[in-house]
Formats: C-alpha cells, sequence, structure tokens
C-alpha cells in the first residue's frame, strides 16, 4: 500500500494545484516557464502545457509586463514581493488579483521564482460596497444631526410663540373677566354679556393656538413622552377648569372604578381630554349635559374615560376620517380640524386608542384608553 501512494506522489500533487482557483507557476532566471497550473488556462486562455519554457513576456503582453517586471527583478534579487493588480484576461474581463512573487534561493543563489496570484474581485467589490454604505451612513447621520437641530430651533421658536401670543391673551381674558365682575356689580348687564361673548371668542383663539402649537410639538418630539404617576380627579378637574366658566356646571362626572392613579403624560392627557370636552360642549344644545365617566378595562389593561354629549350624533360620512389632520364637518365655525386629531396623536403616544363609542340622534360618545400594560 505504501509503494503504491508513493508512485502517485506525482499525480496527487499535480492534482492539488490544478483544482486549486489560484495561479501557481515557477519562472527561472531567464523569465521562461518551468511549471504553470491549470489555472493559466482559466486567466489567459493558455495551456500550460504549452507554456514550459515560453517567455513570461510572451504570456502578459507588453503592457502587463512593464508594470509586472520591476516585481520580478526585484524577486530575483532575492526579495520577496507581494502587490495588487488588475489582470485582464479572454473576453475582456478584469480579475483583481493579489500576486505573490518568492523566490528559490539554494546556496545562496536565486534560481528563478514561485508565483502565487489570487482573484480578489470578490474581496474588492464587497469592500467598495462596505466603502458605499458607510458613506450613506454618514450622510445619513449628517442629515439626521441636521435635522435635530432644525427640530430644536423649531421647539424655541414655539416656545417663543406660546410665551409672546399666549400669554398676553390670556392677560387680555383675565381683565375681560374682571371688568365683566364688575360691570354686573353695577348693574350693566347688557355690557356684562357682551364681555361674556368676548371671553368666549378670546377662548376659542386660545384654544386654536393651543392646538396648533401642540400639533407643531407633537410632530416634532424626538423621544418618547416620561409618563408619571397622576391622579385621575386631578387630571379631570383641570381639564374641566379649562372650559369656559359658564360652561363647567354642564361637565357631571361619575366613577365606576375605584383606580385614582395612572401612568401618563399629564400635559398631554389634559391637553386630549379638554378638547374631547370641548367638542361636547360645542356640539350639544345650550344647557343640555356633558357626561364624563372613569372606568378601568382590563384587556388591554388601562384607564377609560368616555365623554358623552347629547348633540345630534356625527353624519355617517365624517365617521372614516374623523381622527384625520384637518377633518371638521360643514360648518366653518367648528375650528381647524386639529382637536380630534390631536386626541389620536396623544392616545398613540400613551400606547391608547381613542373611538367613537356611539353616535345618533340621542348624542356621541368617545372612549378613550390610556395603557397601562407594564405601568409601574
Amino acid at each position: 500500500m505504501s509503494d503504491e501512494f508513493d508512485n502517485g506522489v506525482d499525480y496527487y500533487m499535480r492534482l492539488l494545484v490544478d483544482r486549486v482557483p489560484s495561479m501557481l507557476a515557477y519562472w527561472d532566471r531567464n523569465l521562461r516557464c518551468r511549471f504553470a497550473n491549470r489555472a493559466y488556462e482559466r486567466w489567459f486562455g493558455a495551456d500550460p502545457d504549452r507554456l514550459i519554457g515560453t517567455s513570461i513576456r510572451d504570456l502578459l503582453g507588453p503592457d502587463l509586463f512593464a508594470q509586472n517586471e520591476p516585481y520580478m527583478r526585484a524577486a530575483l534579487a532575492g526579495e520577496s514581493q507581494v502587490f495588487e493588480r488588475i489582470v485582464p484576461g479572454p473576453g475582456g474581463v478584469q480579475r483583481h488579483s493579489l500576486a505573490e512573487y518568492i523566490p528559490d534561493v539554494v546556496d545562496g543563489v536565486v534560481r528563478g521564482f514561485l508565483v502565487q496570484v489570487t482573484e480578489v474581485t470578490q474581496l474588492k467589490e464587497t469592500q467598495a460596497a462596505l466603502r458605499r454604505e458607510q458613506l450613506l451612513r454618514n450622510q445619513i447621520e449628517e442629515h439626521a444631526a441636521a435635522l435635530d437641530a432644525l427640530l430644536h430651533e423649531r421647539t424655541e421658536m414655539l416656545d417663543v410663540l406660546a410665551h409672546e401670543v399666549r400669554q398676553p391673551l390670556n392677560n387680555a381674558s383675565a381683565a375681560l373677566q374682571s371688568a365683566q365682575g364688575a360691570l354686573r356689580t353695577m348693574g350693566e348687564g347688557f355690557a356684562a354679556e357682551q364681555l361674556v361673548r368676548a371671553q368666549t371668542v378670546l377662548g376659542q383663539v386660545l384654544g386654536s393656538i393651543d392646538n396648533t402649537l401642540a400639533v407643531a410639538a407633537l410632530l416634532a418630539r424626538p423621544e418618547p413622552i416620561l409618563r408619571t404617576d397622576t391622579d385621575v380627579d386631578t387630571l379631570i378637574a383641570v381639564s374641566i377648569a379649562d372650559m369656559p366658566d359658564a360652561e363647567r356646571h354642564r361637565i357631571q362626572v361619575r366613577r365606576n372604578t375605584s383606580t385614582r392613579t395612572a401612568f401618563m403624560d399629564m400635559s398631554l392627557a389634559r391637553l386630549a381630554l379638554r378638547n374631547v370636552l370641548s367638542n361636547a360642549l360645542k356640539f350639544s344644545p345650550p344647557g343640555s349635559p356633558v357626561k364624563v365617566l372613569i372606568d378601568d378595562s382590563d384587556d388591554p389593561l388601562g384607564l377609560v374615560i368616555e365623554v358623552s354629549d347629547s348633540g345630534p350624533g356625527i353624519r355617517p360620512e365624517l365617521l372614516p376620517t374623523l381622527f384625520s389632520r384637518g377633518a371638521r364637518g360643514s360648518d366653518s365655525n367648528t375650528g381647524n380640524g386639529l382637536g380630534l386629531y390631536i386626541v389620536r396623536q396623544v392616545m398613540a403616544l400613551h400606547g391608547g386608542t381613542v373611538e367613537v363609542a356611539r353616535t345618533g340622534p340621542e348624542g356621541t360618545t368617545l372612549r378613550l384608553v390610556i395603557d397601562q400594560t407594564g405601568a409601574g
């Protein structure tokens, strides 16, 4: 068995070098081929058996030979060489390659050099793709940083607008309320009623500004909301206090749960509830009650707030887009179409929902669910 294997060593060695994809060859000091594997046939279309004794200049051609000659001379001087090169082949193919020239030194004399050339086209393409991806990632990061700066500037401008516009309007509302009280004391009933109307208009302007600022802030919000353990009764009380003084008595609150606190963003929840209450008061007959029911749900786990009015109900054609931005009734005085859109956005930020629980000639009920899954 051992003799049979030994006798076949040349066969196995030849099989090995002919099967590897890299070009393997030996060139003597005169740059004549002494050995070449089958890869030369794939790379250059040359029969390796016919290469024996031929010049490397004839194989490479004048241009490629001129590029590689300095490395050949260095190898014949006893210095190993490693370099990259694009090797042209049959049919116009261009192969990125990594070449290595290894001097054959015997007793201090260089007799020739061994050649190993490996194709790295796929590696080069992968590297190029990675560079493009990195460039794209850098551009995205730069754009994100620029957008973040713009959003920060926008937020600052909104804060300025909130202070410079809302504060004078709040001061005017307080002055009107004081004048109303004084006029009633003096028996000036008609003038007092005019002031009430002025206060109502001013309240609508404030509400519109609040909603516009809220939408801008919600759209620019880059991070998740910060929830805290909030007293539910306090939320209901401050939201009712946001309603016109003459309308607050119409709002009736009923509890159907012993839940006292819930995790939420208090300011956003107040904004949402304020819009729902304002709508309910607006679309109900004057003096009719608006009912608020506080409840909870198990699936999903959440705080439920239902607001019911005594209005004529929502027209069927409005229901599909009721919570869309800009949606409103045919009456041009029903607002800027942001209120219920804000409610939906606020509920979404809480992982909750808002829906029309019922609507018809006897009134409409909106159900807000503030998700409490994982709260605490």
